[in-house]
């Protein structure tokens, strides 16, 4: 549905009654990510997933995003909704986009569940996001979206999966290259948190075979939150909610159910 939140028009999914989850995708990415998760969750809790501006079928709003800009997003979103706290989910720069929001409003956060969790992007990390973001303004999504899915998807997603990495394909491909642009851009420049400050749960989910945010990364979040648990996925790579959905779910509910 789409609703129109500080003057711009989002699209949001809410489904379920009960304690609130909201979902948040990352780059490239649109709530549909989150299909099987939103069905799992919702027979449970309230789940509301919403495009990011400039993705999905969320309005385009150029020239420059930025983390805080989505942090701020997510804020009237909540207020627009009615939610006083909830349970984030986030995928990839969604988990960057959760991290400073937990800081900003601790008090609206009850819990982090971090897909593919990223640190700050590395100097030559920076570097390829702004070529990819110039690449993509000048030609269009198609000149990235197979590379993306290469580095983004594991070798058994590739050879037993191949429905999957079409669907993944297709998502690419529909990105708004403006949108996808202005978010390679807000990630590049997006900075570390303080992993001390956020007092609550965390968990943590990466595929084995994530190139992206592989999991020596993950590792560096556990150390860095006081209160985190990781599950690591088997044969999956960085699409881990559509590459190994069952697993995201089994881990994602047994986490909330231990709250």
């Amino acid at each position: 549905m789409i609703k129109q939140i500080q003057n711009l028009n989002f699209n949001v999914e809410t489904k379920g009654t009960g304690e609130s989850i909201i979902f948040i995708h990352g780059l490239g990415g649109s709530l549909n990510i989150w299909n099987s998760q939103v069905n799992a969750t919702s027979r449970f809790f309230q789940t509301t997933a919403y495009d990011l501006r400039g993705a999905g079928r969320t309005e385009l709003s150029v020239p420059e995003y930025s983390i805080e800009v989505f942090v701020e997003d997510l804020k009237n979103l909540m207020n627009s909704e009615g939610i006083k706290e909830a349970h984030l989910v986030s995928h990839s720069m969604g988990t960057l986009i959760a991290q400073h929001f937990a800081v900003d409003y601790p008090d609206r956060v009850k819990s982090l569940t971090l897909v593919g969790g990223l640190l700050e992007i590395p100097e030559a990390g920076k570097k390829g996001l702004y070529d990819r973001s110039n690449l993509v303004r000048e030609n269009g999504m198609d000149t990235v979206a197979d590379a993306v899915i290469e580095g983004g998807t594991s070798s058994y997603s590739k050879h037993a999966n191949a429905a999957t990495i079409g669907l993944v394909r297709d998502l690419l491909q529909r990105n708004n290259p403006e949108g996808y642009a202005a978010a390679c851009r807000a990630l590049a420049n997006g900075r570390a948190i303080n992993h001390g400050q956020v007092q609550v749960p965390v968990l943590l989910i990466v595929g084995d075979e994530d190139r992206v945010t592989p999991l020596p990364m993950a590792k560096k979040l556990l150390q860095g939150f006081p209160n985190a648990r990781l599950e690591v996925i088997e044969n999956c790579g960085h699409w881990t909610t559509v590459e190994a959905p069952d697993a995201v779910n089994r881990a994602l509910l047994s986490f909330l159910y231990s709250l």
